[in-house]
């Protein structure tokens, strides 16, 4: 049973973590001063990489534990656990997501090098979102302590945060503007296919 309640402390931590990283990276692309979005980003980073380290842990444990009746290849390939196989398989498939997410957060640097790489690298980044969606769903259909009280509440407080934040995010995007939200800059506007337009210089004598 130790290993058990290992397992299941490494995915109820995880998920506060990786919560908490979604939460950063929602917050971080909205406008503001370029020296906060470096400590956010910073935050936002380690707690991904901690949350990550930390469902590998998750992983791991509820694999040797024949008690979970998950197994390796229950746990490798989706929806052939033993043990309620269809929603560990989400937790798999959430699993997948991070890790995809994390490997390609490497290749930002060069992805961003272009307007159209940092838009590509936004949007695959963007499934993020969905891998937090399903660990969610994950944790509180397979856990069994899923209807304790404070259990419940982690679930509660990390959907309550993740929503807001994103909810933050849409709000602060500017309507009616062209930005790089990838760089929290302006999109130039030779880019954005703007013509620029030439102030007319009024003489004095017109201006009288």
């Amino acid at each position: 049973m130790s290993l058990w309640f290992t397992a299941r402390g490494a995915g109820l931590s995880a998920l506060i973590l990786l919560s908490f990283a979604t939460c950063l990276g929602a917050l971080m692309s909205r406008p503001g001063h370029a020296g906060r979005r470096y400590v956010v980003q910073y935050l936002h980073r380690a707690a991904a990489g901690l949350g990550l380290g930390v469902l590998v842990l998750h992983v791991v444990t509820i694999v040797l534990d024949t008690y979970a009746n998950v197994g390796i290849t229950g746990a490798i390939v989706p929806f052939t656990s033993g043990y309620r196989p269809t929603w560990v398989g989400l937790g798999s498939l959430a699993f997948y997501t991070f890790v995809g997410v994390s490997l390609l957060g490497l290749a930002r640097g060069r992805m961003a090098a272009s307007e159209r790489g940092a838009r590509v690298w936004r949007r695959l980044h963007g499934l993020s979102y969905a891998g937090w969606g399903l660990a969610m769903l994950h944790g509180f259909t397979s856990g069994t302590d899923s209807l304790v009280g404070w259990v419940r509440l982690i679930y509660i407080v990390c959907g309550a945060a993740v929503l807001v934040s994103v909810a933050i995010r849409v709000a602060s995007i500017p309507r009616g503007t062209q930005r790089d939200r990838f760089a929290g800059r302006p999109v130039p506007l030779a880019a954005s296919g703007v013509r620029p337009t030439t102030p007319t210089r009024v003489s004095e004598g017109a201006s009288r």
